[in-house]
């Protein structure tokens, strides 16, 4: 817009609103313009007399005015309503001013219609020659009336293409409004995470300090390679389970120092799910419950299992179980399943299955989420 340096700013800004479209807007419009042609092609064969002499006129008449109409929707009235009524509080004295403008705009709009019938080849198509039957006589339509008439018309149909362009900016406004709250709240979920896990490796390592200072050392090191790797997962909102797997790999690596023999690790990760995405740290979060919930709670060995697969019904499962020999009425605080569910409902809504058992001496995680198939695929 550096052509419109002279301009004042609320000409810059009118020009700067009246580039810059999305595809979804140019697809509309492109509809609207095939929809508009059709409709006055159809109007001008039941209107003039001997349309079929002038078949190239008509055509070039709709072809006309639809342009025309595409053109004063998107230049002269899409920027006056993101200037002015796009993203405000619709107020009385905001809307009455716009009508007033639509009002001017329709009687422009209508004299650039009308001009367009006075041109050479157009003139078999000049709506001024439209005459109202009364009785028997017939008499030509005042131009008056027809200004009248022209503008109403024009009026109303710009009204229209307002308000639906409006209500289209609102509904979209309040989805991506809608999204920024729940990417919002997906972070802060899984920033809390963060302390809950550090605290739980810190124990870890103090507890092998007295007892193995070299393995004590050795899971530091892990823990540093860990914590580097989670810095760089928080930055995002959701990871692959293949990238979820990584950090998980290396927890567990530490915890398999610490319990030693008492751990079993079992891993079954179906290929075609690693490169599917779950809210970041979520088998983290799981692993950790398992860990903290299953395997330090008892002294006899236990296991975790890691399992993930497809399902029948265009979806895919991941699943947490491990040993529990505590007794069905020592429940623990549950913040971490709350949290993983919770972030679930926000990115999947109905479309994820979150659900717990615990029977057998086994608790289990399963989640079941929407499969999405690769580009590649």
């Amino acid at each position: 817009m550096n052509n419109l340096a002279w301009a004042p700013s609320w000409l810059r800004q009118f020009g700067t609103y009246a580039v810059g479209t999305s595809k979804p807007y140019r697809v509309v419009m492109l509809l609207l313009f095939g929809l508009h042609f059709i409709l006055t092609w159809a109007a001008m064969q039941s209107l003039l007399a001997g349309t079929g002499e002038y078949v190239n006129a008509v055509i070039a008449r709709a072809l006309l005015e639809a342009t025309l109409f595409i053109a004063v929707c998107h230049f002269l009235v899409r920027p006056y309503l993101r200037m002015n009524l796009v993203g405000t509080n619709l107020q009385a004295t905001s809307i009455t001013l716009c009508v007033f403008y639509l009002m001017a705009v329709s009687i422009v709009y209508f004299y650039i219609s009308y001009s367009l019938g006075k041109l050479d080849f157009l003139t078999a198509t000049d709506m001024s020659q439209i005459q109202v039957q009364s009785g028997q006589m017939g008499r030509e339509l005042g131009f008056i009336a027809m200004v009248v008439m022209g503008s109403a018309q024009s009026l109303i149909t710009l009204s229209l293409w307002s308000v639906a362009y409006l209500v289209w900016h609102f509904q979209k406004n309040k989805r991506e409004l809608q999204h920024q709250i729940n990417q919002s709240q997906i972070q802060q979920l899984t920033n809390q995470l963060s302390p809950h896990f550090l605290f739980n490796s810190l124990n870890s390592i103090r507890a092998l300090i007295f007892a193995d200072q070299e393995r004590a050392a050795e899971v530091l090191t892990l823990l540093s390679d860990l914590l580097r790797s989670q810095m760089h997962s928080q930055l995002k909102t959701r990871s692959t389970l293949g990238e979820e797997w990584q950090l998980t790999g290396k927890y567990l690596e530490i915890e398999k120092v610490r319990f030693d023999e008492r751990l079993t690790l079992e891993v079954d990760l179906a290929p075609a799910t690693l490169g599917q995405e779950v809210p970041t740290l979520t088998l983290l979060t799981l692993a950790e419950n398992a860990v903290k919930h299953g395997i330090s709670q008892s002294s006899r060995p236990g296991y975790i299992r890691l399992t993930s697969y497809l399902s029948a019904s265009h979806s895919w499962c991941l699943e947490v179980a491990n040993s529990h020999f505590n007794s069905p009425g020592q429940p623990g605080t549950q913040v971490g399943q709350h949290n993983v569910k919770k972030r679930l409902e926000l990115v999947y809504g109905r479309q994820s299955r979150f659900t717990t058992e615990d029977d057998n001496q086994q608790y289990r995680v399963l989640m079941e989420l929407p499969y999405v198939k690769s580009p590649d695929s």
